[in-house]
């Protein structure tokens, strides 16, 4: 059996929020159905910013602000196939593996004085090691939603048509917050942390706590 691509985006661009509900197209797209063309009704918010948007347009969202969310996507050439692919998706890996890349693109655009930034970077990456490891409890597919898109190539002519089948999963600020304090309880074992160690585990605490949850300790 000719084995199928798999195409799991996790999308982390920002996006100006627009105003109404547009058809949830990459550029150079046209919508041909979704989920509610049959009974006539309109793309969810959350779909439009997953396309177009990303993670954190989402939790701006009235519903979400208080939640932490992860989108993912599958393709397929028919419906059965990219539902087929969505059912298939290891969440416990793929929502590890989401959080570890969003810890890790935080503590990029951390600020970090030249005499901490060693101990920020080889505590940071542990956090991050430990986050790709664990498995979290809590979250929960809240909605999902599929188009049926026809593509074109750069010139301009049509391309292929494909079935795009979007998840959103979501956890609770609070509860994923007590979840991480676990991971960073452990990371600071038995041993009492000399001052600039303790300095650079208190900014890569509040980098994440920034970065997901909106406040520092």
């Amino acid at each position: 059996m000719k084995a199928r691509k798999v195409v799991l985006i996790v999308l982390v661009a920002a996006v100006v929020i627009s105003c109404g509900t547009k058809p949830p197209l990459r550029k150079g797209e046209v919508l041909i159905e979704d989920k509610g063309t049959a009974y006539g009704v309109k793309t969810p918010k959350w779909v439009e910013l997953a396309i177009v948007g990303g993670y954190r347009d989402i939790e701006k969202l009235p519903d979400y602000k208080d939640k932490v969310v992860f989108i993912a996507q599958f393709e397929a050439q028919n419906l059965q196939s990219a539902q087929l692919l969505a059912e298939r998706m290891q969440a416990d890996t793929e929502i590890a593996r989401y959080l570890s890349t969003r810890v890790k693109d935080a503590f990029k655009g951390a600020n970090v004085a030249d005499a901490d930034s060693k101990n920020f970077g080889a505590y940071g990456e542990r956090f991050v090691a430990s986050v790709g490891e664990a498995k979290f409890s809590g979250f929960r597919m809240e909605a999902d939603w599929w188009v049926k898109v026809q593509t074109y190539t750069p010139e301009n002519k049509p391309d292929k048509q494909v079935y795009r089948v979007i998840q959103l999963w979501a956890i609770d600020k609070d509860m994923l917050q007590k979840q991480f304090d676990i991971l960073f309880s452990q990371m600071a074992g038995g041993e009492p942390a000399t001052p600039e160690q303790k300095r650079a585990m208190d900014l890569v605490q509040n980098t994440v706590a920034k970065d997901f949850f909106g406040e520092s300790h």
